[in-house]
């Protein structure tokens, strides 16, 4: 490939944007493995019982709201 037409220093601009492309292309892929690997683990686990402090927390709050009485939450 001729790279003249495009400056002195062409070949190493041109290597530096490949290289820069490869490391993203491969961060994108390793972040979707592993993201396809934690919601198996989370399954899993779900499936032997275990199940998740934020939706157990969500639960509990909203519990909280509708036992309080209306004089509770007027504050008098």
């Amino acid at each position: 490939m001729d790279f003249s037409e495009f400056g002195r220093h062409a070949e190493y601009v041109v290597a530096a944007y490949s290289m820069a492309a490869v490391v993203v292309a491969g961060l994108i892929l390793w972040i979707r493995s592993d993201k396809s690997r934690l919601e198996k683990e989370m399954q899993a686990l779900e499936a032997s019982g275990i199940r998740r402090r934020s939706s157990r927390r969500a639960a509990t709050e909203k519990n909280q709201v509708n036992s309080t009485s209306p004089d509770e939450k007027s504050g008098t």
